[in-house]
């Protein structure tokens, strides 16, 4: 049974309107009684639930991240090669960020908070961002080796990430510059394969100027 059907369903609305407020107007303009009243619930169901907005904020993301989860087993894709296993996590943050729909949520929240931050910054940093953070560094270590200073591998990280929060954020000028871009899922696919292409050609010209 998922999460979804054993949550109370007035605690399973607020979380679902919540999600979609704070994604589409901020925690800031996001007021509790607009929650609520979107919800159809009592202003004080929140209390009895999440006990402040700021609770609500961090469940908001737990309830998001539950929806972008996905189904590969950490054993199968621990088994391939570390390039393989680079490309894969490449594709699927760039779908995730991308797509429309529930799936998108969590990384659409975390895009939020990075450019707007609240009080929960750090309580949401330590349970979302440095995982994920810590995920692509590991993977690209795993490319390239143990050798690398650590900083040249953090820039490396930043390079990634910044890739696909580029596509993720600028939709309006590619719509002027580059009109022929799609977001559908062909073009997200496109998109991914892009990415994770010239992240793992350039690390290969990285690696081999290292040994040259």
């Amino acid at each position: 049974m998922t999460e979804e059907n054993t949550q109370e369903p007035a605690r399973l609305r607020i979380l679902q309107t919540a999600v979609e407020m704070f994604v589409e107007h901020g925690y800031k303009a996001t007021s509790v009684r607009k929650i609520c009243e979107a919800a159809q619930v009592n202003v004080a169901m929140v209390n009895y639930y999440f006990k402040s907005k700021e609770e609500l904020h961090l469940a908001a993301f737990d309830y998001a991240r539950e929806l972008a989860h996905v189904s590969a087993s950490d054993a199968a894709i621990t088994s391939l090669p570390p390039a393989e296993q680079l490309r894969l996590a490449i594709e699927e943050l760039v779908c995730t960020m991308l797509r429309s729909g529930p799936s998108s949520l969590f990384v659409r929240l975390v895009a939020r908070e990075l450019i707007e931050p609240t009080a929960a910054i750090h309580r949401l940093a330590e349970r979302h961002v440095l995982p994920q953070h810590a995920q692509f560094t590991r993977l690209i270590r795993g490319v390239v080796g143990p050798s690398w200073p650590d900083d040249v591998v953090q820039k490396c990280v930043f390079s990634v990430i910044g890739q696909v929060v580029f596509y993720a954020r600028s939709r309006t000028v590619h719509d002027l510059v580059a009109p022929e871009l799609r977001y559908d899922e062909a073009g997200i696919a496109a998109i991914a394969a892009h990415i994770s292409r010239f992240t793992l050609a350039a690390l290969a010209n990285l690696c081999a100027g290292e040994s040259a």
